[in-house]
């Protein structure tokens, strides 16, 4: 039996791909972000995608706090534009503490 979670994965599996590729193009210039995990989260008929980023070189919360807010400007921008709205909608970046 195919869920409706399921159903979302598979939905959302191109989104995920394009969006991925776009967040790690656009942190490149942000040398204090390390790499990206992405955590997968299930609720009942959804999926909460976490990409969290390391924080390099010991940069500062107010700093990281601001570069999230742009990189999540970015991404909602950019999601709006290709068509991945609603991927972007379940998606949170952050920086691992």
């Amino acid at each position: 039996m195919v869920t409706r979670l399921d159903t979302f994965k598979r939905k959302m599996e191109p989104a995920k791909e394009i969006y991925t590729q776009e967040l790690k193009e656009f942190s490149k210039k942000y040398d204090y972000l390390g790499d990206i995990t992405l955590t997968e989260r299930p609720d009942i008929d959804t999926l909460d995608y976490l990409f969290s980023f390391e924080n390099l070189n010991g940069t500062s919360e107010d700093i990281l706090d601001q570069t999230l807010n742009e990189l999540h400007n970015h991404m909602e921008e950019f999601s709006k534009a290709n068509g991945i709205a609603e991927f972007c909608r379940n998606a949170t970046i952050l920086y691992k503490r």
